[in-house]
């Protein structure tokens, strides 16, 4: 027999092993005998009892029985042990449960036959019938619901039909025994199915967890691979595609053009080794590999270079005091702007493209837009849009995107920040608040530019372009 789920056993096509059948036959061989033994000694008999000097009522002032009178008294030969015998019996059927239940639930239902035909007492017979749901709840909990009607119909119908046929006691209680019989029989079954199908429920629940899961990790690695690869090989590329243009009228151009090629590749390269070495040791930090941390937002500026090179501008507009944020906050943000940005490479037809990070109370909100006539996303069949949307709802954050009233097309997305700025986040969180904004040293090629104070930006509350790529 074939072992089902969570302990469920069901009928299988294997046979079970030569030897294990001659065990179960014996076991029933061996049961079936010693019932049989033991059922002579549970007749009752009539025993006659002597009364010498009568037995007089002196309520009725009348002699029932005269002296030297005797009665017969119905009565039985096994005594008390004798009587559970039996019924004890059946823990030879133990072994059987687990293998051949409906074999089990036929010798208890032919033992209660047969004391019946021997008009064994009451009290023999409920404690067989007692042994007998015991085993019911056993197969309940075990086996299907299939075989364990079975099992407990075809020890009920054995048991009303021995009561029916030989009732215990007075055959005024016939209709007791019987609704005390199918209730125990009913009780024992709902108890056994009930824990059965829980049991079932917890383990398929647990596998439904662990499913969801690999489908979430599997959807992570999509979403990661998937915006790291589409802005560099749409980048590749347009390179590619304008190298192959000027190659022979602007070789220097051209040779500009396989360098930032070969500069994205081998940022893609470095990133999808990362990648694939956590799918492989399933923790970073195992087996010894060093990885680079993931993108965020202080890695805008690759961005910027490498979509200057694709021949569209980016300008970065930062507003508000850049503080640290957590990683999954950081990355999204950035992959975000990534997304959004090879989008205007690829469908806008745009020239520009406005990158705005603005450093709120409790969150960060990102702006992406451009001036072109395209609309992101269209035009194919990928899930960019999609895919930043899932990013945005995995930290509860807002996602809107569409066309721009005067041209072009916007994607917002506002990232709420655990616990607010006031935690720290990183081993630079606290020499970025003991640092004053302005007080480093000057760098051309920064691509976010904080905007200064709150004093200072009620006199100016435009935003500071980026220096870099407004040259």
């Amino acid at each position: 027999m074939a072992a089902g789920p969570v302990g469920v056993y069901d009928h299988g096509v294997e046979k079970a092993p030569r030897g294990r059948r001659w065990t179960d036959g014996f076991l029933v061989a061996m049961y079936a005998v010693l019932v049989a033994v033991n059922a002579p000694n549970q007749r009752p008999f009539n025993q006659y009892r002597p009364y010498p000097l009568g037995l007089y009522n002196e309520r009725s002032n009348t002699w029932e029985i005269p002296p030297g009178a005797g009665e017969f008294v119905h009565t039985y030969h096994a005594n008390n042990w004798e009587r559970l015998l039996p019924a004890l019996l059946t823990v030879i059927l133990v072994p059987l449960l687990r293998r051949r239940p409906l074999v089990v639930a036929a010798c208890l239902g032919l033992t209660e036959v047969t004391l019946g035909t021997v008009n064994a007492s009451g009290d023999t017979r409920y404690y067989v019938f007692i042994a007998a749901d015991l085993m019911v709840l056993n197969i309940a909990l075990h086996w299907s619901r299939r075989t364990s009607l079975r099992a407990a119909g075809l020890v009920l119908v054995c048991a009303l039909f021995a009561t029916v046929s030989f009732p215990p006691g007075s055959s005024s209680l016939l209709f007791t025994h019987l609704v005390v019989i199918s209730l125990l029989t009913m009780v024992a079954w709902l108890a056994g199915n009930s824990v059965r199908e829980r049991r079932a429920d917890v383990v398929r629940q647990r596998a439904d967890a662990a499913n969801q899961a690999v489908a979430n990790e599997r959807l992570r690695i999509a979403r990661e691979l998937h915006d790291m690869i589409a802005h560099s090989i749409g980048i590749i590329a347009i390179q590619a595609g304008m190298g192959n243009r000027v190659i022979a009228t602007q070789p220097g151009e051209a040779r500009k053009a396989l360098q930032a090629i070969e500069e994205t590749s081998r940022d893609t390269l470095s990133q999808l080794r990362r990648t694939l070495t956590a799918l492989r040791h399933g923790d970073t930090d195992t087996g010894g590999t060093p990885t680079d941390p993931a993108p965020g937002l202080a890695d805008l500026d690759k961005l910027v270079a490498s979509t200057k090179h694709a021949g569209v501008l980016v300008i970065v507009e930062s507003t508000g005091l850049p503080r640290p944020l957590p990683g999954e906050v950081d990355l999204a943000a950035y992959r975000i702007i990534q997304e959004s940005v090879t989008n205007v490479v690829r469908h806008s037809g745009a020239r520009t493209c406005h990158v705005g990070v603005e450093y709120g109370e409790g969150e960060v909100t990102v702006t992406v837009s451009d001036n072109g006539v395209g609309v992101l996303g269209s035009g194919g069949t990928g899930f960019g849009l999609v895919g930043m949307r899932e990013r945005v709802n995995l930290v509860h954050g807002e996602f809107s995107a569409g066309p721009r009233p005067g041209g072009g097309f916007l994607v917002r997305a506002a990232l709420p920040v655990p616990g607010g700025f006031g935690t720290v986040f990183g081993s630079g969180a606290a020499q970025d608040s003991e640092t004053p904004p302005g007080s480093g040293p000057d760098d051309v090629d920064a691509v976010l530019v904080p905007s200064a104070p709150d004093e200072q930006q009620n006199q100016n509350p435009n935003p500071i372009p980026n220096p870099a790529v407004t040259q």
